[in-house]
Parts: structure tokens; C-alpha cells; sequence
């Protein structure tokens, strides 16, 4: 007998993992990442599962083995699930709020270990009314959208950290980073100190990051070290292909899941007088209106000489305009990053924002085959 549908529910079903996981920024650029692996993913199938056109319906209920599928858990008693579920209410991440700046709080209000009424031991999760609107607002935020195939199979908080790095970061195509920055801010590894040492934390961490995330996602990649003298003090990724792996879904073959509502009529029609052209309003929604008609004519120049991925639901040009405009949410996902890593660190601020963007924007662009050194 099928168990009953509580009212303002969805259900989880049988871990579908065909579904999207349509995730606000800000949950992924936290501070520091205060979850397990498998309270990560029991993250990604909340929001997976729920349709963010309706706050009203912000619980989503497992069964028990769904759940001790995600959490890496074989045949729990009732006390240990317990114990795992209230850890999810005492998890605080700090994330950075575009208004607020870092603010720490918790995701879930109610993560309850209870029998239905045909006896079958289910969990419900609710989100809490103050992080509701990163999962049912993400419009508000930049986000970003990736099937929960790729991470439900992982067996290392570190390589789904590491996967969501390459996610957002491979429209660069090649970029390098401090290895401190990657060991202590990206894999979450600061507390273990003889990962200080690049060659423990080489073999115990990222080696088998690395391989895993090859093997199991739709993201290919390869890395380098970079020496300073006889020590590696940078680490250079270089994003592959998009290609598919073997038994990875493609965009076409994933179930149909609740999309982001559009923006309104009036907010485009506002949009589209404030820009001239669809093609720039189309744009401009990328970096949130940020910036004037004339900045935005100079941007919308830049990404010409930009290879920006196109938008492969789409066809003709408007499959170009949106996935440069897709771009263009990436790079100014990544301004406020920097933004709150300089605040945080107590550096020079950016004051000239456009100025910065466009800076960021021109070391992607190639040279115009017209153009010729002196």
C-alpha cells in the first residue's frame, strides 16, 4: 500500500537521479563547509525535489533506506538515525549574502525520524523560513544547475567540493590557484595540518579527488603544479571537454523538474527600456542590472571575442545570447566572490566594479584575427 502523502509535501521517491540540482550561490561559496558528504547530499536531493515556484511546499520527505543510502549508512537503528538527523539542525554555515555580506544560520527547522501511519520509518525535512529564499527564491541569487547523478555516487567530501569548483570555473577554460586557497578554502582541509605538507596532501586528498571526479561526473579535467623555487605554490586546472562519460545522463534524457519561474512582464519591459535592444537586457540580467547601457554596449563587445558555450536548449542566436548571458552570470558570480574574499581578508576593496568585470572579462577574451602586435 502506498504511503500517504502528507499535505504540502513532496516526496523523494527512489532517489531519483535523473532530476537537476538547481543550487543558489551563496550554498555553494560557503565559508567553510560545516556538512558531512552525505548531509551534503541529502542537501542537493532537498532541493532536487522541490519545486521552487512554491514556498508553500518546503518539506520533502525520505524513506529510511533512502536515507541511509545518501548518508553512506548500512541498516541504521532508530538511535543513530537520530543522532545523524539532528546533526542536520545543528549544522551553522556561514554564507555570503549579496546584501549582508557573511551571515551564519541554519538551513533546516525540522529534520524529524518518525513511522507513517502503515508503520513505515520515513524522515521529513523542512527548510527554515529564513534560508527559504535560497531555495525557493535562486532567482534573487546566481546559481547554478547540475543533475544529482553527478555528485549521488561520490565517496569524498572532497571531490564533490572539488566538483563544484570545476563546475563553476570551467567557462575559464584554464585558471590557476593558490595552492593554499585550494587545500584550506576549496577543499575545506585547513584543520588538518599534515595536509600543510603538498605531498601527503597531494596523495591523501587531491589524487583521489582528482580521479574520482574524472570517473563519476560530466566534468573533465587535469591539473598541474606550479613551482615557486622548490616548493608548489599554485595548482593549474584545465578544463577538458563537456562531452558525455559513459552512463552519464545528457540534458535531454533528465525528467522534467519544476523550472525557475520567468521574470515578470513589467520587470522585462522595465529591463528593455532601460537597454535599448533585447540583446542587452537579455544580458544585463546576467550581472542583476548592475550596470549602465553604455557598460553594458562594452560588455556585449568583450563577449564577442569570447568562445562562450551555447545554450544547447536553445537554437539559433538566441542559444548564443543566453549562453553568453549564462557566462556572464559565472564571471559575476565570481566578482562577488572576490568582492567577499577581500572583504574578509581585510583588502583594498574593489571601488571601480565595472572596471574590474570588464578587466575580468578581457583576460578571457582571444585576440580579433585583425589584430597585430607593433
Amino acid at each position: 500500500m502506498a504511503t500517504k502523502k502528507p499535505k504540502n509535501a513532496e516526496i523523494a521517491g527512489n532517489l531519483d537521479r535523473k532530476y537537476w540540482v538547481q543550487k543558489a550561490e551563496p550554498l555553494i561559496a560557503m565559508k567553510s563547509v560545516p556538512f558531512t558528504l552525505g548531509e551534503l547530499k541529502i542537501l542537493d536531493t532537498y532541493i532536487s525535489r522541490i519545486n521552487a515556484a512554491d514556498d508553500t511546499r518546503r518539506t520533502v520527505i525520505f524513506t529510511k533506506e533512502e536515507y541511509e543510502e545518501l548518508m553512506g549508512l548500512s541498516c541504521a537503528n532508530p538511535r543513530a538515525l537520530q543522532k545523524h538527523i539532528k546533526a542536520l539542525l545543528s549544522r551553522v554555515p556561514e554564507l555570503y549574502m549579496p546584501d549582508d555580506g557573511y551571515i551564519s544560520f541554519v538551513l533546516f527547522e525540522k529534520a524529524y525520524y518518525h513511522k507513517d501511519k502503515y508503520g513505515k520509518p520515513i524522515i521529513e525535512l523542512t527548510c527554515t523560513e529564513t534560508s527559504k529564499d535560497l531555495f525557493f527564491c535562486i532567482g534573487k541569487y546566481h546559481y547554478f544547475k547540475y543533475a544529482l547523478e553527478n555528485v549521488i555516487n561520490l565517496t569524498r567530501k572532497s571531490s564533490y567540493l572539488l566538483y563544484l569548483h570545476i563546475l563553476t570555473n570551467r567557462f575559464r577554460g584554464e585558471w590557476e590557484l593558490l595552492l593554499d586557497e585550494l587545500r584550506d578554502e576549496v577543499l575545506d582541509c585547513k584543520e588538518q595540518a599534515s595536509y600543510q605538507e603538498y605531498k601527503i596532501f597531494k596523495r591523501d586528498v587531491l589524487d583521489p579527488a582528482v580521479k574520482e571526479v574524472n570517473k563519476k561526473t560530466d566534468c573533465h579535467f587535469e591539473y598541474e603544479a606550479i613551482k615557486r623555487g622548490r616548493k608548489v605554490a599554485k595548482i593549474k586546472f584545465t578544463y577538458l571537454a563537456e562531452e558525455q562519460i559513459d552512463g552519464q545522463l545528457s540534458f535531454d534524457e533528465v525528467a522534467d523538474v519544476p523550472q525557475i519561474p520567468d521574470q515578470s512582464e513589467d520587470e522585462n519591459e522595465l529591463r528593455l527600456a532601460k537597454y535599448g535592444t533585447e540583446t542587452l537586457a537579455i544580458l544585463a540580467e546576467g550581472v542583476k542590472d548592475e550596470f549602465s547601457k553604455e557598460e553594458m554596449e562594452e560588455i556585449s563587445i568583450i563577449l564577442t571575442r569570447i568562445n562562450t558555450p551555447k545554450d544547447h536548449n536553445l537554437s539559433g542566436y538566441n542559444a548564443t545570447v543566453y549562453g553568453r548571458q549564462h557566462y556572464l552570470r559565472e564571471k559575476y558570480a565570481a566578482l562577488n566572490a572576490e568582492t567577499a574574499k577581500k572583504e574578509r581578508k581585510g583588502s583594498k576593496p574593489i571601488k571601480e566594479r565595472f572596471k574590474y568585470f570588464k578587466k575580468m572579462l578581457e583576460n578571457d577574451a582571444f585576440q580579433p584575427v585583425s589584430y597585430k602586435e607593433n
